[in-house]
């Protein structure tokens, strides 16, 4: 037998198996952004496009508008200052509390004003959650303090029978603030890794949400939003903990050696 050759082979596998993608860090962190304009009607959510937003000149992509990051942590740090462009939603193609796909959903811009001139970070959208606020106080006389998630007949399906809208609508002193949670995942553009990630968007309003009900139902309203996108790492069981990289290791140096003895006793 050819020891030499086996232990090349040997070794060699030890080389791959510690570049396999596995054992890259895949992408962790959150980041806090913001866009001047979007508009809001009863099945749809258009992210405006506005000349002005840092590194994310209009119009974008189409079908998208712009937003600027605001604050991010871990890999998303350096991504501060970042435009980039997100793609509107629609209850024929989105729907609330279904699966769903829509790659490219959020993608920084790489225009060479950014911080990050060739980002390779991409979130694709995979579910909106139903707003979990209640009816009782929708159509209440404005309070502050008051909470609702509209019912809208145009969302009834199969997932969401009581055509439940995403959003969780709540009057404050000064007016009223619509929020909404989404769920998908992050994925690294140049290596194919893929971590997970949870957002939650959020509109002020300087009238009570009362109000901003009448005007969807007459048609839509318009105001600037903010988001908050958390991405963290998939479960430990997709990625092999340090130890079982240092015992891979180990174990290929241990063969390697077990053989070159065999070797030198042959000889």
């Amino acid at each position: 037998m050819n020891y030499g050759k086996s232990f090349s082979l040997v070794f060699s596998l030890g080389l791959v198996t510690l570049a396999s993608p596995l054992f890259a860090a895949p992408i962790t962190g959150s980041f806090n952004f913001g866009g001047s304009s979007a508009t809001v009607a009863a099945t749809t959510l258009t992210f405006n496009c506005t000349n002005g937003i840092s590194g994310a000149t209009c119009p974008g992509p189409a079908g998208t508008g712009n937003f600027n990051v605001t604050g991010g942590t871990g890999d998303l740090a350096g991504y501060v200052g970042q435009g980039g462009h997100i793609k509107h939603l629609s209850s024929t193609t989105t729907p609330a509390n279904e699966a769903f796909l829509l790659t490219d959903w959020l993608t920084f811009s790489t225009e060479p004003t950014n911080p990050v001139v060739s980002p390779n970070i991409a979130l694709d959208l995979e579910f909106i959650y139903l707003g979990s606020s209640g009816q009782a106080q929708c159509y209440s006389a404005p309070a502050a303090g008051q909470t609702c998630t509209p019912t809208i007949p145009a969302l009834i399906t199969a997932a969401n029978p009581l055509g439940l809208s995403p959003y969780n609508l709540q009057n404050t002193p000064v007016g009223s603030t619509a929020s909404f949670s989404v769920a998908g995942t992050a994925r690294n553009t140049l290596t194919g890794e893929l971590s997970n990630f949870f957002g939650t968007f959020t509109a002020p309003f300087d009238i009570p949400y009362q109000v901003v009900l009448s005007q969807l139902v007459s048609g839509s309203i318009s105001n600037a939003y903010s988001g908050t996108i958390t991405i963290t790492a998939p479960p430990p069981s997709e990625v092999p903990e340090p130890e079982t990289v240092s015992m891979l290791v180990a174990g290929g140096l241990l063969m390697l050696v077990g053989g070159i003895r065999r070797r030198s006793v042959n000889n």
